[in-house]
């Protein structure tokens, strides 16, 4: 005998408003059971949130203004029991790993086949119809600072014990400055990474014009579990703080302060001319980017172009693409980038890189950091058979001086 399918309210937040429209059509249509609500923006979810119990949210991790970090740690604060699936161009493994053996949320990497996401709405509806029982989406204080830079958040993430409090900025998912105590910059980064439990919170939006810290935030990561390691090994045994080289566990989740459009209390209005992450800004600067974009296309042989944030791994704008899935071009370009800076300063090369030329048998690849930001960079395409090098470059290089950044 069939089963008859289990219905389901959903809710897909996304600001990509076409793939909003392509997965909601499609799961109408072969999955007549799931109701579906969609939002493009954190706030709308919310909203939505607080009106309808839904069985499932499904949220891209990366959104201007209200990132999708915040909008499941709201989310989840307020529902403790939501089962959530988070859509990403860039998981981590260790966080990948860390939350599906918690059962708190799943993990969907872009670009997904359509039967891979049904089959994790199909997961997260049977949690959510069983009893869903999972903590509070992370356990460890890495698990916090790698979601939230990779959701490529801004404001400051404050975390307390009863004896000390520390504070970490984002800026767009980088992490540019840090306190704790006496301690600034990295040393007070990995001073509040030694601490074991505790709550933190995120005041969304918060920035902050010290620039302490200039090292990538997986680099600190991984420095701060190797000095963990070290503490570790040198401990006494007796020592009740000795975790074997863990980064630790026991983080709640303080009630959420949901972003604004004034400054959080306590904080004073960010001076002016200093670039904050508002949803007003962000659409100017993306539109900006899109329009420098805009004339690669009279290139010949252009295939697709996107802007990138080498740091981050985050894509800023795109241009074209056919075949070509610029989102990951970017995220897997951004490494590119950082390897040939590090194998150059291994080398003692003391000059800037001009570009990075790939080359196929039909098609070029031209990497371009600005000169004016070394940390972005221009991802070309191009035909060969159709394309001139020379003339690509003096463009790329037009279009750079009509940046915003």
């Amino acid at each position: 005998m069939e089963q008859t399918p289990t219905t389901a309210q959903l809710l897909v937040v996304d600001d990509e408003e076409e793939l909003l429209w392509s997965v909601s059509q499609r799961l109408r249509k072969e999955r007549p059971a799931y109701r579906v609500s969609t939002a493009t923006s954190g706030h709308d979810a919310l909203d939505l949130l607080a009106r309808t119990p839904f069985d499932v949210l499904v949220a891209d991790l990366r959104m201007p203004a209200m990132s999708g970090m915040d909008l499941v740690l709201a989310a989840r604060s307020l529902f403790p029991r939501l089962p959530v699936i988070v859509m990403t161009a860039y998981p981590s493994r260790e966080i990948r790993e860390k939350v599906i053996e918690g059962g708190a949320i799943e993990f969907l990497e872009k670009p997904f086949d359509f039967g891979h996401f049904v089959g994790a709405l199909e997961r997260a509806v049977t949690r959510g119809k069983v009893g869903f029982s999972g903590a509070i989406l992370v356990q460890t204080l890495p698990d916090i600072i790698q979601l939230y830079a990779l959701s490529n958040s801004t404001g400051a993430l404050e975390v307390q014990r009863p004896d000390r409090s520390g504070t970490i900025w984002f800026d767009r998912g980088i992490i540019p400055h840090a306190v704790a105590g006496s301690k600034t910059g990295a040393s007070a980064f990995y001073e509040i990474m030694t601490w074991q439990g505790g709550s933190f919170s995120m005041r969304a939006g918060e920035v902050t014009t010290e620039r302490t810290i200039s090292a990538p935030w997986m680099e600190l990561l991984m420095e701060a579990c190797r000095l963990s390691d070290e503490d570790s090994r040198s401990a006494p045994a007796t020592d009740p703080e000795s975790t074997d080289g863990e980064l630790h566990s026991g983080w709640t989740l303080a009630p959420p302060a949901l972003p604004t459009n004034r400054p959080p209390d306590g904080t004073s209005t960010p001076p002016t001319g200093l670039e904050t992450n508002t949803q007003e800004g962000t659409v100017t600067h993306m539109a900006n980017y899109k329009d420098s974009l805009s004339k690669l296309d009279s290139l010949d042989g252009f295939i697709g172009a996107c802007l990138c944030d080498s740091e981050s791994g985050m894509v800023l704008a795109t241009e074209g693409g056919g075949p070509l899935n610029l989102e990951v071009a970017g995220a897997t370009n951004s490494e590119v980038v950082r390897a040939k800076r590090k194998a150059a300063k291994a080398l003692n090369l003391k000059d800037d890189i001009e570009d990075i030329l790939i080359t196929l048998g039909k098609q070029y690849h031209l990497v371009r950091p600005l000169k004016t930001k070394p940390n972005v960079f221009f991802y070309l395409a191009l035909d060969r058979t159709r394309s001139n090098l020379g003339m690509a470059r003096i463009t790329l290089a037009d279009v750079e001086r009509d940046l915003v950044l």
